[in-house]
């Protein structure tokens, strides 16, 4: 029953103090964030068919054809930043 109550009291007092300093809790989450051997990275093949036209595929090439590999991490934005919100 004491091991209840000091639980009890051990969170409200945790709720308490995030509701108080809601910055705190957001550094929390940030240092918490999912290690980097766990995030999902995406293998992208680019290169040109025959045709000269780019194909971007998850599956190599035909073999004798050159092309680029490049991995895109779920986390990380490939899109540049409009200049209208870039800082400075």
């Amino acid at each position: 029953m004491r091991l209840l109550v000091l639980l009890l009291v051990l969170l409200g007092g945790a709720g308490l103090y995030l509701y108080f300093f809601p910055d705190s809790g957001a550094r929390l989450l940030d240092s918490l964030q999912t290690p980097d051997f766990t995030k999902k990275t995406d293998r992208i093949y680019k290169w040109r068919n025959e045709r000269g036209e780019w194909q971007l595929t998850d599956a190599p090439p035909p073999p004798g054809v050159e092309y680029q590999l490049t991995d895109y991490r779920e986390d990380v934005n490939v899109l540049p930043v409009p200049p209208g919100i870039a800082k400075e």
